[in-house]
């Protein structure tokens, strides 16, 4: 789905068109004086079926939704994008809502990365700025990030450690741990490939919090939009998690804080970072859960690929390349990892996740044979 040059159609577009998020983007749509009940009109049906198409695309292909694939002019592909940010928010589905997200902000990557490529300029705030300055201009002006320009090759860029944070830490990369990064008084080297990259997660979240906006405001939809939200709805995939399965092997109520935690964000479809994947993957392996009903889990994540969570959890089961199954991080790397929950206040002086689960099971067990045996009891002195 992914196109490796500009199409004649997406070049025909401005950049307001191409970067929906940029603030002339918005001012454009406001001049319209589009509102809900516009879009019933038939001249309108242009930009109701591109809405409809960017929805479907998204939950098709998540990030690797094709950019080439635009309207035939700015109004078009201007006043789609919140009207999909209202379908989608409408649909009140998180999984959809994530996707839709990813698969925006990621076609906006593509055509940065391409913009570079092709040593090209854009047009931001009514100047033509040069691919690099137009790449910081969006990271300090939209997004209000540290950002500055250097010549230390193959570095481009250097931001402060905060906005590196903010974004590194949701990436699923051992290459963003700040241990892996050249820092130098308190500011990370970047590559421009690298900053575009950390401009998509600003992105998703700029979306997102639209979407969630929507959500809130948006009232009754006009009945050709509700239909479309009925017709997205039919089309978004059954993801079901087997919590009765899995708790009926891996007693939830016996995982320590940060298991529960983590296993929290994951079924509400949050991203989390690569440890964290890792430490509930093999925390759940160690429990007995299966490898189907750990990947079931992950199902929930907007970028999910079964194929490469499944190999990535068979891996961790010792089921695929060496073949030894991984044990559970240890709480010294949870702790460095920034997961652990008030210091570990709650679990006792314990070292892995594995011991607080064994010691908690005992004791839980020990709790139903009481109350086993107080039912019985009962039982005996009812007859």
């Amino acid at each position: 789905m992914v196109s490796s040059t500009r199409s004649s159609t997406e070049a025909r577009l401005s950049t307001k068109a191409r970067y929906p998020f940029l603030p002339e983007a918005k001012i454009e749509y406001l001049s319209l004086g589009f509102d809900l009940d516009s879009f019933k009109s038939p001249s309108t049906k242009p930009i109701v079926e591109r809405a409809f198409k960017r929805v479907i695309n998204a939950l098709k292909y998540g990030e690797n939704v094709d950019p080439s694939d635009v309207a035939e002019d700015d109004k078009t592909e201007i006043a789609s994008f919140p009207l999909a940010i209202i379908i989608v928010a409408k649909t009140g589905d998180k999984f959809l809502q994530r996707r839709f997200a990813l698969a925006e902000a990621s076609i906006i990557q593509k055509r940065m990365n391409e913009l570079m490529i092709r040593d090209e300029s854009e047009v931001i705030s009514g100047e033509v700025k040069r691919w690099s300055e137009f790449i910081q201009e969006i990271a300090r002006n939209v997004f209000m990030m540290d950002v500055e320009k250097v010549e230390y090759p193959p570095y481009a860029y250097t931001v402060g450690l905060v906005d590196y944070l903010k974004s590194a830490s949701n990436i699923n990369d051992q290459a963003w741990k700040l241990v892996n990064r050249v820092v130098d008084k308190g500011r990370v080297y970047l590559e421009a490939r690298e900053l575009v990259r950390l401009l998509r997660d600003r992105i998703e979240r700029y979306i997102l919090e639209n979407i969630e906006k929507a959500e809130r405001e948006i009232g009754k939809l006009p009945e050709n939009l509700e239909e479309i939200v009925n017709n997205v709805k039919s089309q978004i995939p059954i993801r079901k998690i087997e919590d009765l399965a899995v708790a009926a092997i891996s007693r939830p109520d016996a995982w320590p804080p940060c298991i529960r935690s983590i296993y929290s964000k994951l079924t509400s479809g949050e991203s989390v970072s690569h440890f964290a994947n890792f430490l509930v993957a093999s925390f759940l392996i160690n429990t007995g859960v299966s490898v189907d009903e750990v990947v079931s889990i992950y199902s929930q994540r907007s970028d999910f690929d079964e194929k490469i969570a499944r190999y990535q959890v068979e891996h961790i089961a010792g089921l695929k390349g060496s073949r030894t199954r991984y044990t559970t991080p240890s709480c010294g790397k949870i702790k460095t990892n920034g997961l652990c929950i008030e210091n570990g206040r709650f679990c006792g002086n314990i070292k892995n996740p594995m011991t607080y689960y064994k010691r908690k099971l005992r004791e839980l067990e020990k709790v139903d044979k009481s109350k086993d045996a107080d039912s019985d009891k009962h039982g005996e002195a009812s007859s």
